[in-house]
């Protein structure tokens, strides 16, 4: 039984699984895009999320006794769907960047609803830590979304 002064962690899993596929895309995306520099962007993108997927993973270990390796479905069907309007566009940068935008605001929206809840301290600390982390990727793509917009 849980006591209430030691909550149990909660959303973990979910929030590693976006964080998964988004470092999927990412990689995808690197390769598929012409311009150099946004590959190294999405280099960058992609090394943030790792680094807050290595923070949360010890709590999914802590939660079931095992890193958390799992992909989040929404994120794979965005993939899905831009390989499908990439083929067809004649903007692919500005495709994949409007859709990687998208997975960074499931990635604030999985880190915010785990921060709603009753964490204990040490697994909120480093969700906050995350919320920061990946609010700073959200705006770049969000600023990099507008400048590439026609």
């Amino acid at each position: 039984m849980t006591q209430l002064n030691n909550p149990e962690i909660k959303h973990v899993h979910d929030i590693i699984q976006v964080l998964n596929s988004g470092i999927d895309f990412y990689g995808d995306a690197k390769q598929k895009v012409d311009d150099r520099q946004l590959a190294q962007f999405f280099d960058r993108m992609l090394n943030a999320r790792r680094l807050v997927k290595e923070r949360l993973q010890p709590f999914a270990i802590q939660e079931d006794g095992e890193r958390e390796d799992g992909s989040a479905f929404t994120v794979e069907a965005r993939k899905v769907y831009t390989k499908v309007i990439g083929a067809m566009s004649s903007d692919k940068e500005h495709t994949y960047i409007s859709q990687l935008e998208e997975v960074e605001d499931k990635t604030l929206e999985e880190l915010k609803a785990a921060l709603k809840e009753n964490q204990p301290p040490q697994f909120e600390t480093a969700l906050r830590q995350s919320l920061t982390t990946m609010q700073e990727c959200h705006d770049e793509m969000r600023a990099l979304k507008k400048a590439t917009k026609h």
